[in-house]
């Protein structure tokens, strides 16, 4: 799929990005603006990711697996339970810090190229319609 089709593929999707890192969060959401997505949150933790599903939803999401002294774990069994699409970022190699019902999830490792997320989020994403 060409950047062009992808754009439409993806256009108007609402796309939860739960970062802690202020830096990340930006460039990983402005990444999701450009492939179309519309960004819910960004998120730093558990209980505001919680709020903003409840509050505006979201058609999938982008996982930070560690937010500080709590890992999105929570965030992901609200999703499963959904039936929302989502996938986790990391900067770390182990899948340790996730349980094993999510470990077959897939994982981007931090620093996310946007050639790479635009791949990854048409393939996991654009079967959804908004």
């Amino acid at each position: 799929m060409v950047a062009s089709q992808s754009h439409e593929a993806l256009g108007g999707l609402r796309v939860l990005v739960v970062e802690d890192s202020f830096l990340a969060a930006s460039a990983l959401s402005r990444m999701l603006t450009n492939l179309g997505c519309s960004v819910v949150g960004p998120a730093p933790s558990v209980s505001e990711a919680i709020r903003l599903i409840e509050q505006q939803g979201c058609d999938a999401a982008i996982l930070d697996i560690n937010l500080g002294k709590e890992t999105a774990e929570p965030i992901a069994d609200v999703l499963e339970s959904a039936k929302r699409p989502f996938f986790f970022i990391t900067g770390y190699t182990s899948s340790r810090f996730l349980v094993e019902r999510h470990r077959n999830r897939r994982r981007l490792m931090k620093p996310i190229a946007e050639s790479v997320l635009r791949a990854v989020v048409t393939e996991e994403f654009a079967p959804i319609e908004p």
